[in-house]
């Protein structure tokens, strides 16, 4: 049972939206209450931050060739300054303070809500570990290592243990 609280609330929403809405949960195997809850959610977890802080979006296939013709030397140069400046910035920008916690929080969102691939988070026993599956290739492990270890030692001043191949990253630290 969920411990957090809800309410009933009554709204007015365009005729071919839920229609939408009702085959996208039909789906899915779920409620229509329960995807209205879960795209809230990721509005005001991830999208009204998003767009105030200057975020763009674009698809994998141009990220991917954008990687594709950079060289690796540029890509970690980016991946590291990202990881240490821009994420650390989005991180005080949204829940004001850098911990484990919210740190954590962002890597969930990074790749739950931002299509940058497939995380699995595991906290236990006093260590994060979170493998990742993406389409980004061998220049995608590059750039994801990269960005995630920089954020790691910036923001949290802790040293990571990484294992890469060409669609998959592992990362484990100390929180």
């Amino acid at each position: 049972m969920s411990s957090k609280k809800t309410s009933s609330i009554s709204f007015r929403i365009n005729e071919e939206y839920e229609k939408v809405l009702r085959k996208i949960a039909e789906e899915n195997k779920t409620s229509l209450n329960t995807l209205a809850n879960q795209i809230f959610g990721n509005y005001v977890e991830f999208e009204l931050y998003a767009k105030k802080f200057g975020t763009l979006q674009m698809s994998t296939d141009t990220f991917r060739r954008m990687l594709d013709v950079m060289d690796e030397n540029n890509i970690i140069d980016i991946a590291t300054r990202c990881g240490s400046q821009e994420i650390k910035e989005f991180i005080l920008f949204k829940w004001k303070e850098i911990s484990s916690r919210t740190v954590t929080d962002f890597i969930k969102i990074y790749f739950d809500l931002c299509g940058y691939g497939r995380c699995n988070l595991d906290e236990t026993e006093g260590k994060v570990t979170f493998s990742v599956h993406h389409d980004l290739q061998k220049k995608g492990s590059l750039f994801l290592k990269h960005l995630f270890e920089s954020l790691i030692r910036t923001t949290l001043d802790k040293d990571c243990k990484t294992n890469v191949t060409n669609d998959t990253i592992t990362i484990s630290f100390q929180p």
